[in-house]
This record gives C-alpha cells, structure tokens and sequence, in this order.
C-alpha cells in the first residue's frame, strides 16, 4: 500500500510500464491496441505530473536531498525536471528549494552541468548571491565549464564573485574556474581589481600556476597596485612568482609591480631567495628605481653580500642606490653593505658624488670609509663628499680622532677647503685628542708662528689659514687675531695665552697678530689651507 501521492504514482508508472512492455503488440488485436494506447496515455499523463512535482524538494534540506539523490531513479527524475523547460524555473527560483540544492553536491553537479539553469540562476541575484556564499555550490558551479561560462557571461554575477572570499577559494581552486576566468577580460578584469579575489588566487597553488601560464592575464596583474599587492603579501605565490622566468620579466619591467615587491618583506625575502629574481631585479633600472625608494627593500638588500656585489657592479643600479636617501640610509646602517660599497673605487665614485649618499654615510658610517683606503681616495677627491663630511658632527668626530686620517685631509685642497668653511668640523678638531694634533704639527702643510709680537703684525699666512695650538713663550698675554672667517665667522678674534700649549682651532683670511697687552713672544701652529 502506498504512503503518499509521490510513491502511488511510482508505483502506478511501474505497473503501466510492466504491462505495455509485456505487451505482444506482434499478434495484438484492435481491442488489445486499443487498450495499449490508453496505458501509454495515462503513463505519459502520469509522468508528466510526475515531473511537474517539485513539492519534494522543498521539504529536504542538504544532507537529505544528498541521500535521495543517491538513488538513480531518483537522480534521473531530478536532472530530467533541470531538463524541463516548463519545470527548471520554478526549482532554481525558489530560494527554499535552492538552499537545500547548494548544500548537496550531487544537486548542485547536475545544476551547474545544466546551460539553462546555469543561465535562470546568474539573471537572479538573491539566488545567485545564496550559491556564490556557498562553499558546496561554488565548488560545484567551479567545476563546470558549463557553470563558469554562465557566471562569467555575467557582469552582475562577476561582480559579487569578485567580493566573495568563498566563490573565489572555490574558483582559485579548480583549474577549469581559472582557465575560465583567464579567458575572459572583462571577468579576469573584476578579479584583478578586487583585493578579496586576488588573495584567494595568491594563496592557492592552482590558481598561481594557472595564471603565471598565461601571460596575457599576468600582465594584467603587473599593472594592478591591488593584485600585486595581494600576491605580495603572499610567500607560496610570491615564491611561485620568483621560479618563473617569465613572469619576472613582467615583474621588473614593471613599476606598479615592483612597488608592491619593494615595499613587502614577504616579496623581498622570496626574490632574495632566488639568485635569478634578484639578478632580474638588480638588472632593471625599474625595478632598482622601486627598490632604491623602500627602506623595506633597502634593507633586505643591503643585508646581502652577494646583492650588493651586483649592485656595485651595476652603473644603473648603483646610480638608484646612491641617489636615494632610503636606500643610502639602508647600506649606510649595514656592515654588510658598507664593507662592499667601501672596497669598490666604482661604488664610492658614485657615492663621493652624491650628497645624498654621503650624507647618509657620513652620519653613521665614516668608520668604514676611513679604515679604507679606495674609499678615502674618492671622498678626499671630492667636495660632494666633503661637504657632507664636514657638515656632520658624528663623521668628524671619528674623524678627527685619527691622526692618519686628518693628516690625510689636510694633504688634499679639497678637504683643506670643506674643513676650513665648516665650524662643525672646526669644533670637531678642536677636541681631537691631544695625539691627534701632535701629530698634525709636523704636516707639511703647518708652520710655526713664532716671532716677538713686534714683528707678528704682518700677514703671516694670505688666505686661508687654520690655527691649530696657541701659546706665549713665556707668561700670560691678550692677544689679538684678524681676521676670522670660514667656519669661525667674521672680524677680530681675540683670546689670552698662557706659556703651554692650548688647542685654539680658527679658520682665519690673511691671518696676522695685530696687537696684544703684553711683550711676550707669541707662537701658534698654522695650517695653511689654501
């Protein structure tokens, strides 16, 4: 006996069935054909009822649904009701029935297999927004060339899609979903644009192998700030990224692209790891042009010996380094980086001609630059370089505590000039260690005044001059200097002497010692920094 109306008319179908196709139509009379044709009616009445009940459906959640699909009976009368132009409509309008079809993956295959309800779902935004939200559906809709080219054919689709943190996993997942997407400009177009669906591609396998193939697609992607954001953001596709040749190229060609590589650690630390990325990048002067400009990059870079050796080798390179303040900044602070820039003549030629890279060394890395030889060769050579040197309280404090390094200095015009302009690096000397300035007193540059004041009243030394130690012979005395200038000002300078030796350091123009209070011999060392 049956329980329901469903089950009566299966039953009913059945019976029919049974008996038209035992049926020996061969050797039938009119009477027997007669009644064959009035079974086929009924079943064909019967059927058509039977298709035309979606009753069924609104009463089974998912995991039902999912069971009675499992029976074939059961699966085939669902896909022949998807089939039905008169009944599909009603099943993928329902927002009752379709919730329960998106939590059965067996419904949901047969749907997105199906063009027309492919096509009714994607023109109904509260039923295509409930499957796009669903993980069982999308892998589903994913799955199915048929599904992804109803979806994509769909701005409006595409447009939640490309918001839609679970449609996009589903769609970066699945290789037919990306070859689909990648197809399409206008699809892949939403997708670059939207930093949900660019990070569900940047951290799925599948998505990044499929996309770094097509290399129409990647270059979309190297001029989105969003994309590449996102894919910078991520080590397993910024490691898929660097492994490809290809792909690279797009990269550093690129300065949207390497903006967003330049300003991520994750990204740096990926191309750091492969010796043909960070070539590629040091190679392009894009890439160094991004790179120079992020202490981020800078940083990871000026850490690396072999980097930096390719960097100093590299004009272009080396130009967007020494140019940059973040980047000079970052090799400055670098043991690393310094030890390579400072045995290069290349590198520090560069350099020497930069304010912006000497000033960055000169506040944190004269330590370097003094211990080499090839170094000092390109600062001493260079009033750039001296300038900023001389300008910098850390730098001639290091400086002038080196006996060797100031005797340099005052063997080169350069230098001698930078030094005598700057009161910075005046003060500096000033409180040099006493070794420092014994030392300085034999340079060739330096002479001894040391005569009675009566005959000291003439131009000792014509133009530029620097005192080093002042003293009398004998006794205490008022003394009267002209004419200060450079980096101690202007007019007379005037100070009292005892008979030892006092670190007095002015720059002077035509230095004589015009007038005093007593008739003591007077002495000062000299230098003249003409």
């Amino acid at each position: 006996m049956s329980k329901d109306l469903q089950e009566y008319r299966a039953q009913y179908l059945a019976r029919i069935k049974s008996q038209l196709l035992g049926a020996d139509l061969g050797n039938a009379g009119a009477t027997d054909l007669v009644m064959q044709s009035a079974l086929l009616r009924a079943h064909s009445l019967v059927s058509s009822l039977d298709l035309q009940d979606i009753d069924y459906l609104r009463d089974m959640n998912g995991a039902a649904l999912e069971n009675y699909l499992q029976q074939a009976g059961n699966r085939a009368r669902f896909e022949q009701q998807l089939a039905s132009a008169g009944v599909m409509p009603s099943i993928v309008s329902s927002a009752a029935i379709m919730a329960g079809v998106a939590d059965s993956p067996t419904a949901m295959s047969a749907v997105a297999g199906s063009a027309p309800a492919m096509t009714a779902i994607v023109g109904n935004a509260p039923i295509t927004n409930l499957l796009l939200g669903n993980a069982t559906a999308m892998k589903a809709v994913a799955a199915s060339a048929v599904a992804m080219v109803a979806v994509i054919a769909s701005p409006a689709a595409m447009a939640v899609v490309a918001v839609s943190s679970t449609a996009m996993a589903a769609m970066a997942a699945s290789t037919t979903g990306m070859a689909a997407l990648l197809a399409n400009a206008s699809a892949w177009t939403s997708v670059v644009s939207s930093p949900v669906a660019m990070a569900a591609v940047a951290t799925s396998s599948t998505a990044m192998s499929v996309l770094l193939a097509n290399l129409s697609a990647w270059a979309i992607v190297v001029s989105s700030p969003t994309a590449m954001a996102a894919l910078a953001a991520s080590s397993s596709a910024m490691a898929a990224v660097v492994a490809s040749s290809a792909a690279m190229a797009a990269v550093v060609a690129s300065s949207v692209a390497m903006t967003a590589v330049a300003a991520s650690s994750i990204a740096m630390s990926a191309a750091l790891a492969s010796p043909a990325a960070i070539a590629a990048v040091v190679a392009s002067p894009v890439a160094m042009a991004a790179v120079a400009g992020s202490s981020t990059a800078m940083n990871a870079m000026a850490a690396s010996q072999a980097v930096m050796a390719a960097v100093v080798v590299t004009p272009a390179a080396l130009a967007a380094v020494v140019a940059s303040l973040a980047a000079m900044t970052a090799v400055a602070t670098s043991s690393v980086a310094m030890a390579v820039m400072v045995a290069s003549s290349a590198a520090m030629a560069a350099a020497s001609l930069s304010s912006v890279a000497m000033t960055a060394i000169a506040s944190t890395a004269m330590a370097s630059v003094i211990a080499s030889p090839t170094a000092m060769a390109a600062v001493l050579a260079s009033p750039t370089a001296m300038a900023a040197v001389v300008a910098s309280q850390p730098a001639m404090t290091v400086v002038a505590a080196s006996a060797a390094t100031m005797s340099a200095l005052l063997s080169s015009a350069v230098a001698r000039a930078a030094i005598w302009a700057s009161a910075t690096a005046l003060a500096a000397i000033q409180n040099a260690p006493s070794a420092v300035l014994d030392a300085l007193q034999t340079h060739p540059q330096v002479s001894m005044m040391n005569n009675n004041p009566s005959n000291l009243t003439a131009v000792f030394v014509s133009g530029k001059s620097m005192t080093l130690r002042v003293k009398n012979a004998s006794g205490n005395d008022t003394n009267y200097m002209r004419t200060l200038a450079g980096g101690s000002g202007a007019g007379d300078d005037v100070f009292t002497t005892t008979n030892a030796w006092a670190p007095r350091v002015r720059a002077y123009n035509n230095l004589c010692h015009y007038t005093w209070t007593s008739n003591f011999p007077f002495q000062a060392y000299v230098v003249n920094m003409n």
